[in-house]
């Protein structure tokens, strides 16, 4: 019995520790590329952007049935409780059958409408246009956030492990001082000293890390992950690569943004809506036919007697000659917001030329940044080397130690920093320009 017990409590021991395991979110390690292809996939902003195009697609194809032949099939059937009547000269006389029937087909075909269909018709394109572009916006702004958001979390490991080095080498340097003091060397004031230089490498440290996470919590958000699921991420801040030329960079955007494509299909819709306003005063030419069928007897089983068929065709009219004044102030409205939309597209044009040159310069200046930064941090550590050698002779102070490991530390922080802004700041002008940093520099 006491057998049994242990091997029924095993057993649940191994079932909860299944149960846990099953319950722990599973690891993920994400490169850039699988961010934004997590993004592109999850994001809510893209998926409104694509129900928009597909609404936007809908109206089009509507605009195309518009212009098509409309055919349609009508049928009816009554039971007469009482005859139908009809009076005629004074006389009352039986004008129908218990049972009454009546199929017909009819097709109508618009001829001319003022031009409302071929207004339709490219207004439905360019909204669709439109709404490809709007797509394209949208993703380009979730990968912009994607890369940001990846860039950030790359800093703050580069600046956490800088921390732990310097962590690092202020214990080495502790243990280097006591053994100087063990030997009559150094002073208890410098061992002192340097414990304190320890105890405030340490917070630096943790809220390193604790940057790291915070980043990782933000890119998880982004991603529509859950937000305990364990994350890391796959790559570092490489080294700068070459800057396309500004006035590329500038040419492209005007031709490829997607808000400035967007902006031109809007001013496109509005110059339609005008010639749609101005159809509805304009006579509707139409041609129309049908064939009827109707039959009438005591039974459903009607002869041949009791049923027949008729067929007829031609052209319809309808032209509004006074309607108030209403078309004529529809079509000055449009008028007015097809101007707007064309000033609109021209603040578009500028504000995307902006939005380049400010991204532009930004990269620029961080890639000087960086490159100044990369040859101060070898010459640092040259300096940190010979400084180390000499305090160990005897021939440099604690504070000449202090002093150069921290213009290391200061060094390889600005250039880190540098390196994430200059891969933010071109990540923001293939964001300005609409297109790949491969596709600005050929």
């Amino acid at each position: 019995m006491n057998t049994m017990n242990g091997l029924l409590l095993v057993a649940a021991l191994i079932g909860a520790s299944g149960l846990r395991a099953a319950a722990e979110p599973t690891p993920l390690a994400l490169t850039m590329d699988d961010a934004i292809r997590l993004a592109l996939e999850q994001n809510i902003d893209a998926e409104r952007a694509r129900y928009n195009l597909a609404i936007f697609e809908s109206e089009y194809r509507q605009a195309i049935g518009a212009a098509l032949p409309a055919v349609t099939l009508s049928g009816s059937y009554t039971r007469n409780f009482q005859p139908p009547l009809a009076f005629f000269n004074g006389q009352k006389l039986i004008a129908g059958e218990p049972n009454a029937m009546m199929g017909e087909a009819a097709f109508s075909q618009a001829l001319y409408s003022g031009g409302k269909i071929t207004a339709a018709l490219r207004g439905g394109a360019a909204l669709r246009a439109q709404g490809q572009a709007d797509l394209a916006q949208t993703r380009d702004d979730v990968i912009l956030t994607v890369k940001q958001s990846f860039y950030a979390v790359l800093l703050a490991s580069a600046t956490a492990q800088i921390q732990q080095d310097n962590l690092a080498s202020a214990q080495e340097h502790m243990r280097t001082i006591s053994e100087r003091f063990k030997m009559g060397l150094d002073s208890d004031l410098n061992v002192l000293r340097q414990e304190v230089e320890v105890a405030n490498a340490k917070p630096a440290l943790i809220t390193a890390r604790n940057q790291v996470e915070l980043g990782l919590t933000m890119l998880k958000d982004t991603l529509a992950l859950d937000v305990d699921r364990p994350v890391t991420l796959v790559g570092a801040l490489e080294t700068p690569e070459a800057m396309p030329s500004y006035d590329k960079a500038a040419e492209i955007a005007l031709s490829r943004r997607p808000e400035v494509l967007a902006a031109h299909q809007k001013s496109i819709v509005a110059q339609q809506t005008i010639a749609l306003d101005r159809a509805n005063g304009l006579p509707q030419l139409a041609l129309f036919g049908n064939i009827q069928w109707n039959g009438q007897g005591q039974s459903l089983n009607l002869g041949p007697n009791d049923r027949g068929t008729s067929s007829a065709g031609g052209l319809s009219m309808n032209f509004p000659v006074f309607s108030g004044g209403q078309v004529r102030e529809q079509v000055a409205q449009a008028r007015l917001a097809y101007e707007r939309a064309l000033e609109d597209e021209a603040q578009t044009r500028r504000d995307v030329l902006v939005d380049v040159k400010r991204q532009w310069l930004g990269a620029e200046e961080a890639l000087e940044r960086a490159q100044s930064e990369e040859t101060a941090i070898g010459q640092g550590r040259r300096a940190l080397d010979s400084t180390e050698v000499r305090y160990k002779a005897g021939r440099a102070g604690q504070l000449d130690l202090i002093d150069t490991t921290l213009a290391l530390d200061r060094t390889r922080t600005n250039y880190a920093q540098a390196l994430s802004d200059y891969w933010t700041s071109l990540a923001a002008l293939e964001r300005a320009t609409g297109v790949s940093l491969k596709e600005m520099t050929p």
